[in-house]
């Protein structure tokens, strides 16, 4: 691996069962020397020892090398061992530390028009976006072919863990979170439809999936994320075999700052 590098980590996704790595979390930070914004791939997030589970907006150092089975510019392997964790940087004063990171202008595109260009001329899988107007959040069932295949991967996954090594259920989420909406850019003429793979947003339903009205407690949290007062960009990344098919990984939503009065 290459020499110890500092992680500002800004993005965990909800977890997904792996036949190679029986389960991984898709993580994105930015480096402290280059302040590139880089993908950890694969992270056994659930599997790590306490010492080195890490939260989102803490400082991380680990040994990474560009991930040499991944075309993707910004994805890189880490040696899991050699994470130790740092400082957290927390909300106060309005996020304004971790603006000082996460809105750089070398990783933020003001539109995600803007961005699939990027893709196309240099590969870029990762990007910032920033939004204009929410249009609609749906969450949709998925089908049962879907719902049908990923139990059975995962009972593959699990049946072919040796007996001594740890096993820790997963729970499959049956339903497809979606965000309908325009980017704040001219460029952007009609909404956009993805996915929200955001590891928040599996937790939130799991705690309100028993309640009757679970479905709404989503919708207020996003209704939340992405009000008027908030000047919310989204974590935006593509899959390595569709790298057109860009989704939100996570959000940035701090308060929107007030013009100071001319008079």
């Amino acid at each position: 691996m290459d020499e110890e590098r500092h992680i500002l980590i800004c993005v965990k996704t909800y977890p997904e069962y792996s036949a190679k790595y029986t389960e991984t979390v898709c993580t994105a930070g930015i480096l402290k020397d280059t302040r590139q914004l880089i993908r950890l791939y694969p992270i056994i997030y659930r599997y790590l020892e306490g010492d080195k589970r890490f939260g989102k907006y803490q400082w991380i150092t680990a040994k990474i090398e560009k991930n040499p089975s991944d075309r993707r510019p910004e994805s890189f392997k880490v040696e899991l061992d050699s994470i130790r964790l740092g400082a957290r940087i927390t909300a106060s004063d309005n996020w304004k530390e971790r603006k000082r990171w996460v809105l750089n202008q070398k990783h933020i595109f003001p539109s995600l028009e803007a961005l699939l260009e990027a893709q196309e001329a240099q590969g870029t899988s990762l990007g910032l976006i920033r939004v204009k107007k929410m249009i609609n959040f749906e969450i949709v069932r998925k089908s049962n072919i879907e719902i049908k295949e990923a139990e059975s991967k995962k009972d593959m996954i699990m049946k072919q863990l040796h007996f001594f090594e740890a096993k820790k259920n997963l729970e499959l989420i049956p339903f497809r979170f979606t965000l309908r909406f325009l980017c704040n850019d001219l460029k952007c003429k009609s909404p956009h439809n993805v996915s929200i793979l955001d590891w928040e947003f599996g937790e939130l339903y799991r705690r309100v999936k028993t309640n009757q009205d679970w479905k709404n407690f989503i919708r207020r949290k996003v209704d939340q994320l992405l009000s008027p007062g908030r000047d919310t960009y989204l974590f935006m990344g593509n899959m390595s075999g569709h790298p057109t098919s860009f989704s939100v990984l996570g959000f940035f939503w701090p308060k929107r700052e007030l013009q100071g009065r001319l008079f």
